[in-house]
């Protein structure tokens, strides 16, 4: 009962930030998609990351994210070999 109260107020959070992720230089690891895998996907055509809800405008994604969200993808920014994701 305590875990479903817990992720209702997750869901119901406000404040919102955002993942930006430059495409180009990827280079496939999965790191991100392993560490947060509701906001990452590897793309099937260039088997590269994508961001699942991200809007594309070239090789630059960007994806608002819930404050609950943060903490992996925070993660997933530092697993990057490559450092094209960033959180603000």
């Amino acid at each position: 009962m305590i875990w479903f109260i817990l992720s209702e107020q997750k869901m119901n959070s406000k404040k919102q930030h955002k993942v930006i992720q430059f495409q180009e230089n990827c280079i496939g690891c999965n790191a991100c998609v392993l560490i947060a895998p509701s906001t990452w996907r590897i793309d099937s055509v260039n088997a590269k990351s994508e961001l699942i809800n991200g809007k594309k405008k070239g090789q630059v994604s960007v994806a608002t994210l819930n404050d609950f969200e943060i903490e992996d993808n925070k993660k997933a920014a530092e697993a990057c070999p490559m450092r094209i994701i960033k959180i603000e």
